[in-house]
């Protein structure tokens, strides 16, 4: 038997819940990215690296910028969540993208 053995791997994978699982995937890729370059760009000089790590001020900063950032994709997440907001109804770039890949 295989240290790898899935107990899980005779069920059907639904290609509409992998598909949905990739866009949600990629969606949170480009905000994790999105964040990570407004808060190294905030809180790191750039006057050349005079250290090979982050001093303590650095650090603080970048995790309270982090923190923010989260937050607020979060409540605005759920804001529009409440609001009905449908990638479908409102976005016309998502319509040509799912049309791309149907």
């Amino acid at each position: 038997m295989s240290m790898f053995f899935n107990q899980f791997s005779n069920q059907e994978l639904d290609p509409e819940k992998i598909k949905l699982a990739e866009i949600q995937f990629s969606a949170m890729n480009t905000t994790f990215n999105t964040i990570l370059k407004s808060c190294l760009e905030k809180c790191i000089s750039h006057e050349g690296y005079s250290e090979a790590e982050l001093n303590k001020g650095e650090m603080t900063c970048i995790d309270r910028c982090v923190a923010k950032m989260h937050f607020s994709n979060r409540l605005i997440g759920g804001f529009v969540q409440t609001k009905g907001f449908t990638p479908e109804r409102y976005l016309e770039h998502y319509r040509r993208f799912k049309e791309e890949d149907a």
